[in-house]
């Protein structure tokens, strides 16, 4: 268990996400003036229109500084790094700062053979979708978080993402995504199937 100061925003990162953020309150400047200068994560969780924050979320740390503004505002990119349990929350200096656990992430047990025809399938999506894609980059993917990298997918499949407790839920729901995006792209719309719940 930590101690984490905690950004709430109306955005879900995952794992391995590289996210640009505008930091423009003073609040988020001083979180993020520390994070850069001691080196410390902070934690994003999803912060509903009622300005409720949910209890799953992502530590990140500080990527990159793309600018630094003179009245101290930023534009940045932040990299996700392991899920986070809020346990508790309270406000300091206008900052949430929570108890938090990191959740453990086992890719021991990933079944090589299903695996692959994800990935098989994921390569075939990406190729009807885009002539111009990175196929080294493409071809480089070793557990489910992979699959989200660099892909834009709506916050509610990101939010329901996070919440899987494991690996092995989070390649089925990837792979039944696919499959449904394949459907669609085929044209086959009564056919996809995409279930949050």
């Amino acid at each position: 268990m930590s101690d984490l100061p905690i950004f709430p925003l109306n955005l879900t990162v995952l794992p391995k996400d590289i996210v640009p953020l505008h930091i423009f309150e003073d609040r988020y400047k001083r979180l993020i003036s520390s994070s850069i200068k001691n080196k410390l994560p902070f934690g994003i969780v999803y912060k509903d229109k009622n300005g409720s924050f949910v209890d799953i979320g992502c530590s990140v740390n500080v990527n990159n500084v793309l600018k630094l503004y003179d009245d101290g505002r930023y534009d940045l990119t932040v990299k996700g790094e392991n899920r986070i349990k809020i346990l508790s929350s309270d406000k300091r200096n206008d900052l949430w700062r929570s108890q938090v656990c990191l959740l453990d992430e086992s890719y021991n047990d990933i079944d090589a053979n299903f695996f692959k025809s994800i990935h098989d399938k994921y390569l075939r999506l990406i190729m009807t979708l885009s002539k111009n894609i990175n196929i080294e980059f493409e071809l480089n993917k070793k557990v489910s978080y992979d699959f989200t990298k660099n892909v834009i997918l709506p916050n509610d499949i990101k939010q329901h993402l996070i919440k899987l407790e494991n690996e092995k839920q989070r390649l089925l729901f990837i792979n039944n995504f696919i499959d449904d995006m394949l459907k669609i792209n085929q044209g086959n719309l009564s056919e996809a199937n995409i279930d949050l719940n």
